[in-house]
C-alpha cells in the first residue's frame, strides 16, 4: 500500500521565491510513456519559472520573459499534440505588464515566447483560462486562450491549423463580465469534435456560460442557487461515465453564504447542486478542482478542494457505491 508523502520543490534561484502559480500540466513523451508533471510559477522576479520532473529528478529552469517585458498574471497552461502517437508539449499563456497575451511554448526542441498581442483596438485585463480543440480523434490539438478586456467583453486567442486569429465573444445579453470562472472542451463522444465552454462570472453574480455547439457560438445564462449570489469560482471539469461517454461540464462555485455550489450537466438539462460547507466551517477561499478514475473504463470523479475559515484544505468529492 502507497502513503501519502512531502516534498519540498523549494524555488527557482536561491535568491528568487514563488509569488504565484501560473498553471501544471503532465507530459507523456509518447502515448505509452509515464506523466511527467510541469508547474509554472511567477517568480517575485516577475518572470515565468517551471518546476519539472525529467522521469528521475526535479529541475527549476528560468523561462524568463517576453523581450523587454514583465510576466503579471497567468492565463494558463495546457499541452499539445501534433498526432495521436506524437509528443505532448506545453503551452503557458500569460499576461505581461503591457496588457498583452504572451506564450511560452516547448517545440519538442527548444523554448519559445511568442507575442500573442492583444484583440484589435483593446487592451487585456483580465484572465478567462485556456483549454484546447481536436477536430477529430487524429487531429492536431489546437490551443484555444480566453481572456476578458477593459471593456469587460470576452475575447479568444486560437489557433486554427495554420494560424492564429481573435475572435470577439462579446458578453451575455445585458450583462458585463465581472471575472472568469474557467475553461473546458467537451465531446459528444470519443471520435467527435472537441467544443470550448469558457465559464464567467457577471456583475450580477451569476454564472453564464459561452459555449461552441459545433457551427456556432452562443451564451447561456446559468443563473445562481435560489436566493443566493456567486462570490467566487473554485473550477471547472468535465466528467464522463465511461470512456465512450458525452463529457459533462461541473462548476464550482462559492456563494454569498459561504458554501460551495455545483453548477452541472445530467446529460439532459443543467442542474444546480448545494455543496454546502465541511462541518462546523465555513468556506473562505476557492482551492481547485479536478477528476479522478480508478482504472481506464471506470466513471471519472469530482474532487472540489476549498479552504476553509480555520485555514484549513478540505475535499468535497464524490465516492463510488
Amino acid at each position: 500500500m502507497g502513503t501519502w508523502q512531502w516534498n519540498d520543490q523549494e524555488k527557482p534561484t536561491t535568491t528568487v521565491g514563488v509569488r504565484a502559480t501560473a498553471g501544471a500540466v503532465t507530459m507523456k513523451d509518447d502515448p505509452q510513456a509515464v506523466q511527467r508533471p510541469y508547474v509554472f510559477v511567477r517568480g517575485y522576479d516577475s518572470r515565468l519559472h517551471v518546476n519539472w520532473w525529467d522521469g528521475k529528478a526535479w529541475h527549476w529552469s528560468d523561462q524568463g520573459t517576453p523581450a523587454g517585458r514583465t510576466v503579471i498574471e497567468k492565463v494558463g497552461a495546457i499541452t499539445v499534440q501534433d498526432n495521436p502517437s506524437a509528443q505532448q508539449r506545453p503551452y503557458a499563456f500569460v499576461i505581461t505588464d503591457d496588457s498583452k497575451l504572451h506564450v511560452n511554448w516547448w517545440d519538442g526542441s527548444k523554448w519559445h515566447w511568442s507575442d500573442q498581442g492583444a484583440p484589435p483596438n483593446h487592451t487585456i485585463s483580465r484572465p478567462l483560462g485556456v483549454t484546447t480543440m481536436k477536430d477529430n480523434a487524429n487531429a492536431f490539438t489546437r490551443p484555444y486562450a480566453f481572456v476578458i478586456t477593459e471593456d469587460s467583453r470576452v475575447w479568444v486567442n486560437w489557433w486554427d491549423g495554420t494560424k492564429w486569429n481573435w475572435s470577439d465573444q462579446g458578453a451575455p445579453s445585458g450583462q458585463q463580465v465581472k471575472k472568469g470562472v474557467g475553461v473546458v472542451s467537451v465531446q459528444n463522444d470519443p471520435n467527435a469534435v472537441q467544443r470550448p465552454y469558457a465559464f464567467v462570472q457577471g456583475y450580477d453574480s451569476k454564472l453564464y456560460v459561452n459555449w461552441w455547439d459545433g457551427t456556432k457560438w452562443s451564451w447561456s445564462d446559468q443563473g445562481a442557487p435560489s436566493g443566493r449570489l456567486i462570490l467566487d469560482s473554485v473550477g471547472v471539469i468535465t466528467m464522463k461515465d465511461d470512456p465512450n461517454a458525452f463529457t459533462r461540464p461541473y462548476v464550482f462555485v462559492i456563494t454569498d453564504d459561504s458554501k460551495l455550489h455545483v453548477n452541472w450537466w445530467d446529460g439532459k438539462a443543467w442542474q444546480w447542486s448545494a455543496q454546502n460547507t465541511p462541518p462546523g466551517r465555513v468556506i473562505e477561499r476557492p482551492g481547485e478542482a479536478l477528476t479522478m478514475q480508478d482504472n481506464p473504463n471506470a466513471t471519472q470523479r469530482p474532487y472540489a478542494f476549498v479552504i476553509t475559515d480555520d485555514s484549513d484544505l478540505w475535499v468535497n468529492w464524490w465516492s463510488l457505491p
